[in-house]
């Protein structure tokens, strides 16, 4: 699988999250855009997305997403990609303290995958850097000096187009 691949299917990811977090956690919440920005790997670290409250952009780093592309199988790339979306999507619906945000992704991952060993779990539990174990996860803004470029996925949060019939 290629990023242009991964992006094909983000979407379709985002629905299962939402439709997760809606069975488990009882939110909803559309009108979301995801955007994709290569904010890179620095002093050691990555961060995996970022959500900017009050609005509607969730951004993933492409970075990261490139790395797990070429060194994971499928199960871990799908997981990696449920798991920040997830997150960020706890985060866009008002859960702004880091800790309760990661707390609500693992009882949501548990809930829903019920295997201990899955991917997600694991991820919720552990952290993102147990498929990156040589990369810490820096949780802080990107100390960018540039402009960045944002790709956007289109028909992203499909929920939202589906007022036109």
């Amino acid at each position: 699988m290629n990023l242009q691949d991964l992006k094909k299917l983000m979407p379709d990811i985002f629905e299962r999250v939402k439709k997760d977090v809606e069975i488990v956690y009882g939110r909803h919440r559309a009108g979301l855009s995801l955007g994709l920005v290569e904010m890179g790997i620095y002093r050691g670290g990555f961060i995996g997305g970022m959500h900017f409250t009050p609005g509607t952009d969730i951004v993933m780093n492409k970075t990261p997403l490139k790395i797990i592309l070429k060194e994971q199988p499928y199960e871990i790339v799908w997981a990696y990609t449920y798991h920040i979306l997830l997150h960020e999507y706890i985060h866009s619906l008002g859960v702004l303290d880091e800790q309760q945000c990661r707390n609500i992704t693992l009882r949501i991952s548990e809930e829903i995958f019920k295997e201990s060993n899955h991917p997600a779990i694991i991820l919720a539990k552990n952290g993102i850097s147990t498929y990156f174990p040589n990369l810490p996860l820096i949780y802080a803004p990107p100390d960018l000096k540039s402009e960045v470029q944002i790709e956007y996925i289109y028909n992203f949060d499909q929920e939202s187009y589906d007022y036109i019939s």
